[in-house]
């Protein structure tokens, strides 16, 4: 964060234009070294020739010369300011967040003629006071200050260009210990992605899936034209006609490499199971989100994902908010109370027919864990549902196919295609097939239709049987 602010700070004193600072940003995930820890690949990357990050010599310069007072907003040029107040570490610090400080010329916008030569900021609560004053006027206002830029200001006997030079060099010295400087010698940042990860998720979709070149790139940490202009130039690239614009059509700028020529990419869509709407856009429930592109390639350890941070919650809690009462508390924050209702129904439900429940340790966002197995036993326990609060959205239910994958006696696709359809049935609830080897979700308010609750409910029940009759399945 430190480099971060000083590239910033030092761009905006030595005043270079801002209008490049989205594509300098927006670049960083993918120029970043990768044989290097991350703030050492930022402080090199942000160091590089064409990334204009001012160096000591330029700062210096600048805070001497450049007339700060005109340039970058009144909020950055106060933060400015404060930080350089507070490396004095003064033994009782200002209170910046109560006090009532602005930005006091010195030398008066409007100088008279025993001005003309003097040149200087600072920070005050009093500039009404100080108007136009002399400096012999100002200097005793400023004695009286709580801030030590004043103070030193005051210190002095008079205020000319010799003063106002050291008053500069000292800035400076502040400034470079405050901000650090970029490397030299780094040459031009230039982009060098390993494209291995897109190459291997597109390859991962299931089928009946679509992504967008913008799902694609925020799971890579980079930009939707670098994506398009990559998958374009690149041949061999596994299910590349199957990133679609965010519309869920064909890009206009999509071509097929030499290599590669592959035909009608709508036909070899819908040859892979995506439905298209009566707008000829693919359909959007088939989308797989940044997030889903991340659960394809990720290594699932099953109950690792429950393991520590979940515990298993008895009916009544001892004193204090136990995570039980965290999770319903959040749920109906969120959600109305018939939801809320249906869920504890769910849950109780759930015990009768031999379960519990396990909470999630989370203080932000819990979750609660619909289990089967015996508690704290490593490999030992089935889930198929995990509840989360909805955090401004609505509470979900998630559905693991991904850990059930690796659990008997769901590793049998059939199984889990079964539950897909059962819980299809639900009103509202319209899972693609190509999500079986994902996370999706359903919204928690679909149980409060009472049919929905039985439907779910059987679901369950036949999940429950499914697992006790493993052995023999």
């Amino acid at each position: 964060m430190s480099y971060i602010e000083s590239f910033l700070v030092r761009r905006m004193i030595c005043r270079v234009p801002t209008n490049n600072l989205n594509r300098i940003f927006q670049a960083v995930p993918g120029q970043l070294p990768l044989d290097v820890a991350v703030a050492d690949g930022l402080h090199q990357l942000l160091s590089a020739e064409n990334q204009f990050w001012p160096d000591d010599d330029e700062l210096r310069e600048k805070i001497q010369k450049a007339p700060f007072y005109q340039f970058g907003r009144s909020q950055q040029r106060k933060m400015v300011l404060q930080r350089l107040e507070e490396s004095y570490e003064h033994p009782e610090p200002v209170d910046f967040a109560a006090a009532q400080l602005t930005v006091e010329h010195v030398m008066p916008q409007s100088p008279g003629d025993e001005w003309l030569r003097m040149l200087g900021l600072t920070l005050t609560a009093v500039n009404s006071e100080l108007s136009n004053h002399p400096f012999e006027r100002k200097q005793g206002l400023l004695q009286g200050s709580h801030l030590e830029m004043n103070r030193r200001i005051a210190a002095t006997e008079r205020w000319g260009a010799k003063e106002i030079l050291a008053r500069a060099a000292e800035l400076s010295d502040r400034a470079i210990a405050l901000w650090p400087a970029p490397l030299r010698g780094v040459g031009r940042a230039e982009r060098s992605r390993d494209w291995h990860l897109a190459h291997q998720v597109l390859a991962a979709l299931p089928h009946g899936t679509w992504t967008s070149y913008g799902d694609l790139a925020a799971f890579l940490g980079s930009g939707a034209q670098a994506v398009g202009n990559h998958l374009a130039s690149t041949p061999g690239v596994v299910n590349a006609y199957r990133v679609l614009t965010s519309e869920g059509k064909v890009s206009e700028g999509f071509r097929w490499t030499p290599e590669d020529e592959g035909g009608d990419v709508r036909a070899l869509l819908i040859a892979d199971g995506v439905r298209f709407t009566v707008h000829g856009a693919a359909d959007p429930a088939q989308r797989l989100t940044a997030d889903d592109l991340a659960v394809l390639v990720a290594e699932d350890d099953g109950q690792a994902e429950v393991g520590d941070s979940t515990q298993r919650t008895p009916g009544g809690g001892q004193g204090g908010e136990t995570r039980a009462d965290r999770f319903f508390r959040q749920l109906a924050a969120d959600d109305s109370s018939e939801t809320v209702e249906a869920v504890r129904a769910l849950l109780a439900r759930w015990e009768e027919l031999g379960g519990w429940i396990g909470h999630g340790a989370g203080q932000v966002t819990t979750s609660a864990f619909l289990m089967l197995g015996e508690a704290g036993a490593p490999g030992r326990g089935v889930w198929p549902l995990t509840l989360y609060p909805g955090s401004g959205r609505g509470g979900t239910a998630e559905v693991v196919f991904q850990h059930l994958a690796a659990r008997e006696p769901f590793t049998d696709r059939t199984l889990r295609a079964e539950l897909l359809r059962r819980l299809n049935e639900l009103e509202d609830v319209d899972i693609p097939e190509g999500k079986l080897e994902l996370r999706p979700s359903f919204r928690l308010s679909v149980l409060e239709k009472d049919r929905n609750c039985d439907l779910l409910a059987e679901t369950l029940t036949w999940f429950r049987d499914r697992w006790e009759n493993r052995e023999t399945t």
